[in-house]
């Protein structure tokens, strides 16, 4: 008796329809070629790990596909061949216009293999047809040998006009490098599918209900390398400015939902052998197959990382010959709580292995800090004596600290080499005491254990560190001394201290206002620095020389020599340390200068990164610069956030007056544009002291006393510090200094109506600009610019260079948004005869003009104040303001303040920049 065959169960629709696309989804129009490509391949590859977007990306181009799409969403089921041929068969029955009715019927019928059916249906598709595009969505789920080779044959012998594209968490295995080769191939992997910085933020904005800077925005995707995945869950967790920076603390700690992300999606299923491999590698920022061999006592590591890849884990291959890998930050950052959490005692012994690997690869910053978490003294202190000079030489001095933090400190005293790294690591972090402790406690142990000649040469050399430290606390001729001192001998331990000592001595000139020495001796540091491949001095001068070129006012020739030292760096390959942002910031200080906005800011944002993970004192300059760049182009509560930080850190730590002086202008600044008159008094009841302005950062600390004064309308204090820095800066040279106080000073000039003065001054700023290319110092002044320009225009006889550059600060400035409402400029003649002339304007005020006060008084009328705040403003009494009024309201013919309002909007928004 013959049982008849059982029935095959009904197909279930949902997997063969595309997913639903959300009507808020992100459009990424950089994958758009990708799409115009389809129908030219045999094959098309989405392939990265789970929650990249495959399936997202791909639903967006079956609807953009100029052709049909037929869709197959695979599962464990479809490892059956029969399975999978009536999926794959109804598929694209149902998009082809004759269809293929009778190999659906075979396929229902169950008659043939997977071989045979594709056979027949190759034979029964026709040759020519409109394209179609067949998506098989997650393909990792295909694990049948039979069913993979049956797809392998369908695909080399499709007709042209059929593209498939296959989502798969892994590389499938279709031929792929064939087709690779007869460019039949398009392949997107992870580092394609990642979010770019421009998608996150445009996503952040889309999704948020808070506004979010650049910098929030770069050091989220720096934590979560441009996983889509994350980005979601970003924009469930975060509802407020504060809520963002405790979601990329706990994203760095190891989130909750990541980490049940990752169990779920990622080490469910994984054999023991896989996931002891990641384990015992996850302690590795990058690592090789030997070194994973070494850690795993295998032999199998290529094999390992192979197998990784092509399951489609969060691995990726950091170099072009593929023999160096790393883990995605968040898949490692999770590797390693689960370590911790489930294998503590496997933590030491991994450390300690990793350090001994990496030693053998020539790898000894790795094996240091290996060495540092296995806990093994004596191991940091063999690596130091073999690599602390080294180490030094390339600005490595975070690492130094940490390792010679966990030495006895008998056995620093005992050591010139560890008494100097140690006393160069102290004075990196401004701990002067300390360097002192440590430099005393080694003069104490080793002078017996030199001869004379001997000893000379060390103390040379502890003078060298004591040489920094005063100049670090503004003591320059102590410096110089013992620089000289240190300068005198032949270093015996770390040929680094004489270029130390040279560098100190350069500053010493440099503070002093002597720029021409200054530049002379950082121009043979350079060159002693390179002799001895001592990168941190080499980029140190050069950012030094670019800050004197600064002063000088030669702005191009300061861009060149960051440009040069970028160039170096590049050249030598180094590896990132701090000393590379000091390079950023002052090359984003020059664009600030010029006005290149989006330059500057990406010079600081670089500047964080590279301090990602130094601590938070060092933000304070990129914050500087960030909130500059932020007021520049009028962006109120983002400038406000970079405010706070500032005040944060400058209330937390103590810093040079160079750092102090730069935030408290961008503060200031901030103040005014707001009108927050009281926090500008507080800081002048605390703002550090006059000093003579023989350098850039003492002028600058002036003109913050200036800048202070001017916004609370007391010219008279101002005047005379202006004098006398002037003075000094005519005096050291300092000619970017005596542009910016030409532009303050014609501007506390303007506020007291002394126009002639005021005209002079901002004539020689002008004229000083046609070669310092000064821009940002200018339209720093806001509105009041636009009236001070015009007037000079028309009354001063002004050379073309002068002119072109008053006509562009005039653009600019009209450009330019107020924080606060009010046009708060002193309306001059030529202003106001600029707004008569526009076509625009109604013929009453032709005929019957408001005088300059009114003009004024209308413009604040506009901007909200009540009659007494324009009575403070213009320091006029209320009687005064309530008589201009009147007098206006009858010129123009209103009866209303709400008409005033209107009128003024209509006349002043070309002013304003709105």
């Amino acid at each position: 008796m013959t049982t008849a065959a059982r029935p095959p169960l009904p197909l279930i629709p949902a997997k063969l329809a595309a997913p639903s696309i959300h009507p808020g989804l992100l459009p990424r129009p950089r994958f758009d070629e990708w799409l115009q490509r389809l129908p030219q391949v045999r094959l098309a590859v989405l392939q990265a790990p789970s929650g990249f977007g495959k399936t997202v990306l791909a639903s967006q181009w079956a609807a953009a596909f100029a052709g049909a799409v037929a869709w197959l969403n695979l599962d464990g089921n479809d490892n059956s061949p029969r399975q999978f041929g009536r999926y794959l068969l109804n598929a694209l029955h149902r998009q082809l216009e004759g269809g293929c009715p009778q190999c659906v019927n075979r396929a229902e019928q169950g008659d043939d293999g997977l071989d045979g059916l594709l056979t027949r249906l190759l034979a029964e598709l026709p040759a020519e047809h409109p394209p179609l595009l067949l998506v098989l969505d997650e393909f990792e789920a295909l694990r049948n040998r039979e069913v993979i080779a049956a797809l392998r044959f369908f695909l080399r012998n499709t007709p042209p006009w059929l593209t498939l594209l296959v989502c798969s968490r892994g590389l499938p295995d279709l031929g792929v490098a064939e087709l690779r080769v007869k460019r039949q191939l398009l392949a997107l992997d992870a580092s394609h599918l990642a979010f770019e910085l421009d998608e996150v933020q445009a996503l952040l904005e889309l999704g948020l209900p808070i506004a979010i800077n650049r910098e929030q925005v770069e050091r989220l995707n720096r934590r979560i390398g441009g996983w889509p995945c994350a980005l979601q869950l970003t924009l469930q967790e975060v509802q407020t400015g504060r809520g963002m920076d405790l979601f990329l603390e706990a994203l760095q700690l190891g989130h909750p939902y990541v980490r049940d992300y990752f169990r779920e999606q990622v080490l469910y299923g994984l054999d023991g052998a896989t996931q002891d491999f990641l384990q015992s590698t996850c302690l590795l920022e990058r690592f090789s197959a030997p070194l994973a061999d070494r850690l795993t006592d295998s032999c199998n590591g290529r094999e390992m990382l192979e197998n990784l890849e092509r399951s489609g884990l969060f691995i990726q291959a950091v170099d072009p010959l593929r023999q160096w890998f790393a883990y995605h930050p968040l898949f490692a950052s999770f590797l390693r709580n689960e370590l911790s959490t489930h294998h503590p005692q496997r933590m030491g012994e991994l450390h300690l292995r990793a350090a001994e690997a990496l030693l053998e690869e020539k790898m000894a910053e790795e094996a240091a800090r290996h060495a540092l978490l296995a806990h093994d003294p004596q191991r940091v202190a063999q690596i130091l004596e073999t690599h602390g000079r080294h180490f030094y030489r390339q600005g490595r001095l975070e690492l130094l600290q940490r390792c010679l933090a966990v030495l006895p400190e008998s056995r620093v005293a005992e050591s010139p080499l560890f008494t100097l790294l140690q006393a160069w690591a102290s004075q990196n972090q401004y701990q002067s005491d300390q360097v002192e402790r440590w430099l005393q406690a080694g003069e104490a142990v080793q002078r017996e254990q030199f001869s004379a000649e001997q000893w000379q040469r060390i103390e040379a050399e502890y003078q060298a560190v004591r040489a920094q430290v005063a100049i670090n606390q503004g003591d320059q001729q102590r410096a110089m001394a013992f620089a000289r001192q240190a300068l005198a001998l032949e270093p015996l331990t770390m040929r680094t201290s004489r270029v130390a000592a040279l560098s100190v001595l350069a500053e010493s000139h440099f503070v002093q206002g002597e720029l021409a020495k200054a530049q002379q001796q950082h121009e043979e540091n350079v060159r002693r620095a390179q002799q001895i491949n001592a990168s941190h001095p080499v980029l140190w001068s050069l950012g030094q020389l670019s800050e004197i070129a600064v002063a000088q006012g030669h702005l191009q020739k300061a861009y060149n020599l960051q440009e040069r030292a970028l160039q170096y760096i590049e050249q030598e390959k180094l590896p990132v340390t701090p000393i590379m942002e000091f390079i950023h910031r002052v090359r984003g200080q020059v664009l600030l200068e010029w006005h290149h906005l989006d330059a500057a800011e990406q010079c600081a944002l670089q500047g964080l990164e590279i301090l990602d993970t130094v601590g938070d004192h060092w933000f304070l300059q990129c914050y500087v610069l960030l909130a500059r760049v932020a007021h520049a182009r009028g962006q109120q509560s983002q400038c406000a956030d970079y405010i706070g930080r500032l005040k944060t850190l400058l209330a937390g730590d103590d810093y040079h007056i160079d750092w102090q002086a730069n935030a408290h202008a961008v503060m200031l600044t901030y103040w005014d544009s707001t009108q927050d008159k009281d926090s500008i008094r507080q800081w002048l009841a605390t703002a550090p002291p006059l000093k003579p302005g023989a350098n850039h950062f003492a002028q600058g600390n002036a003109r913050n006393h200036v800048r202070a004064y001017l916004a609370l309308n007391q010219g008279d204090r101002a005047l005379p510090i202006l004098r006398q820095l002037q003075l000094d800066a005519e005096r050291h040279q300092l000619v970017m200094d005596q542009n910016r106080n030409h532009i303050l000073q014609a501007l506390a000039y303007w506020q007291r109506e002394e126009r002639q003065s005021s005209l002079d001054h901002l004539h020689q700023a002008l004229t000083l600009a046609s070669g310092t290319g000064a821009i940002g110092s200018f339209l720093r002044l806001g509105k009041p610019l636009i009236a001070m320009l015009k007037a000079l225009q028309h009354e001063r006889r002004l050379d073309e260079l002068e002119h072109q550059r008053a006509e562009r600060l005039i653009q600019l400035a009209q450009q330019q948004r107020d924080f606060s409402r009010a046009i708060r400029i002193t309306l001059d003649e030529a202003v106001i005869q600029d707004i008569i002339n526009r076509p625009d304007v109604p013929e009453l005020i032709r005929h019957s003009p408001l005088t300059r006060r009114e003009w004024q008084v209308l413009s604040l009328i506009h901007a909200g104040l009540s009659n007494e705040q324009i009575s403070e403003h213009l320091n006029v009494a209320p009687t005064t303001i309530k008589t201009h009024i009147r007098s206006l309201y009858q010129k123009l013919a209103i009866t209303q303040r709400s008409e005033a309002v209107q009128l003024a909007r209509s006349l002043l928004s070309k002013i304003q920049g709105e």
